[in-house]
């Protein structure tokens, strides 16, 4: 059976899926073979994952997660909570932990930006705008990717160098405004890097979603989350 918690947990998705390899490895007592299988969300008490159908799953296993934003992976004691099929071909398998996962162990899946944070809803954007990593300091070009309530994730060429503020300058019809952020994840893609940020001050996801349109090439909304908060009745 497993392991009962009273805490209501939130389980996070996955952002790129791709990004981690996930294993079901049996305890040396089930007998079975490691399966290979892909993490779809995950919580501190439970996940679930697909694996490849019909699986042959032990009742007692260790999830093994592994992924270069992780440094050092993961491997958690868990048991097969229930599996069903699912219509595109593989099953659904929950993973109930044996032991909730400490807060430092599920602080590491969070700060590696593998898990999608935000619940509110999200815009994907491209919208030119100078960085500066301190105000004094020369700006480089970025561009913001999509952007919610909570935050925005930013593309330039540069990556943070010991800090973990950044300055977007953006341009309103009354001139330039720097907007201050708060650094949460980096991730390198290619020549580019992709970071993720929190906004200090809340009221400034209403001036970038604002911005005239000569500033933004598109902004368009494709979370299936709630509305903005100044927009629900």
């Amino acid at each position: 059976m497993s392991t009962a918690y009273t805490k209501c947990d939130r389980s996070f998705p996955l952002v790129h899926p791709e990004l981690v390899e996930a294993t079901i490895v049996p305890t040396a007592d089930e007998g079975a073979d490691p399966c290979a299988a892909e993490l779809r969300e995950i919580s501190p008490a439970s996940a679930k994952l697909l694996v490849p159908g019909p699986p042959k799953l032990p009742c007692r296993c260790h999830l093994q997660l592994a992924s270069s934003q992780l440094g050092q992976g993961l491997s958690v004691p868990a048991e097969i909570d229930w599996a069903k099929p699912n219509p595109a071909g593989d099953w659904l398998v929950e993973c109930a932990f044996r032991q909730r996962m400490t807060e430092a162990e599920f602080g590491r899946l969070l700060e590696s930006g593998l898990l999608e944070r935000r619940s509110s809803v999200r815009y994907q954007t491209r919208i030119n705008v100078g960085v500066q990593w301190a105000p004094a300091q020369v700006r480089s070009h970025g561009i913001v990717r999509d952007l919610s309530e909570g935050g925005l994730c930013l593309m330039t060429s540069r990556p943070p160098h010991d800090t973990r503020d950044v300055y977007v300058i953006v341009v309103t019809l009354r001139g330039e405004v720097p907007v201050q952020l708060k650094i949460r994840w980096s991730l390198c893609i290619g020549p580019n890097y992709l970071i993720g940020c929190q906004f200090v001050d809340r009221s400034d996801f209403e001036l970038l979603r604002n911005l005239p349109t000569a500033s933004r090439t598109f902004l368009d909304e494709y979370s299936p989350a709630g509305r903005p908060a100044s927009e629900r009745m």
